[in-house]
């Protein structure tokens, strides 16, 4: 029998342009490769919460599911798509598997959403490494990791950033009775705690309950989430098709265009001229003052 399948994001307002460009990518296919969708509501305006509720068969505003600072809360209730990941079979109880999509990332190819899922089918965590060759690593986004990776966990935490594999939680898979939830809520709170409450980083918890309670995981490759603010991808003029950037230059399944390059464009060579491409689902390439969730 069939996993029943459910997607889920998270939006606010300054988000709905990026959550457009997710959703519609995700309309490509019929039959669809999963069964639902669902979106949190992180504060969108009366006329984006409409729009949602008409493609999204569950719309949710979340609580503040661990011990996040008030002042936090209060200044940025956005970190809620933090905070609610590890509990997505508590809000959306019914399904087999969960499939997280941030809202600045969309699906151009239909083989990274089965990828994902056949990965989770497995019991263990499908996900894609910050690894690949094309990929930038600066000195900057490895101190952003360590930093955080102490602060939470403690000085010798940052061993395991040395050498272990390091998984990105903006696209991530996982079965419905995989034991990873509650672990993953569980050192989560133990980094808030450690930092009062101040610093919420979903992925560093991730990471550290990978390593200590030595978690299966399924690792996919980057094509499955392309991390834009590490290497721009190249758009292949003739297949119509963003590409890894170096070869064998396969094209990308999803396209998460993590941090700052939410408004970033590639060049599309020309026998006469040179024009930019959007990084957006086409259709969907308005600027925005979207920020960022930590995706180094």
């Amino acid at each position: 029998m069939a996993m029943r399948t459910l997607v889920v994001t998270a939006a606010d307002e300054a988000f709905m342009p990026l959550l457009r460009g997710l959703v519609e990518s995700l309309q490509q296919w019929e039959p669809r490769p999963f069964n639902d969708l669902a979106c949190f509501d992180l504060g969108l305006a009366p006329e984006s919460r409409r729009w949602i509720e008409g493609v999204a068969t569950h719309v949710v505003e979340p609580r503040w599911d661990l011990p996040v600072h008030e002042k936090l809360r209060q200044k940025q209730p956005e970190l809620r798509a933090l905070t609610v990941r590890p509990f997505l079979p508590r809000y959306f109880p019914g399904y087999d598997a969960y499939l997280w999509i941030d809202a600045d990332a969309w699906v151009q190819e239909r083989f990274a959403l089965e990828w994902l899922l056949a990965a989770a089918a497995t019991g263990r965590l499908a996900a894609a490494p910050q690894v690949h060759h094309a990929y930038l690593q600066t000195e900057r986004n490895f101190n952003w990791r360590m930093q955080r990776m102490q602060a939470c966990f403690g000085l010798e935490a940052g061993r395991w950033l040395l050498w272990d594999t390091y998984f990105n939680a903006g696209v991530f898979a996982l079965r419905s009775d995989a034991p990873h939830w509650a672990l993953w809520a569980k050192w989560f709170t133990l980094g808030l705690e450690a930092t009062n409450g101040k610093l919420c980083c979903d992925q560093t918890a991730l990471n550290q309950a990978l390593w200590m309670e030595h978690l299966p995981v399924n690792p996919l490759p980057a094509l499955c989430n392309w991390l834009c603010h590490l290497a721009l991808p190249r758009f292949d003029v003739e297949r119509r098709r963003f590409c890894e950037p170096t070869a064998p230059g396969h094209p990308i399944g999803i396209l998460h265009l993590s941090a700052n390059s939410k408004d970033s464009h590639v060049e599309q060579r020309g026998e006469d001229h040179t024009h930019k491409v959007s990084l957006r689902f086409p259709g969907t390439d308005q600027p925005t003052q979207a920020t960022s969730m930590p995706s180094m």
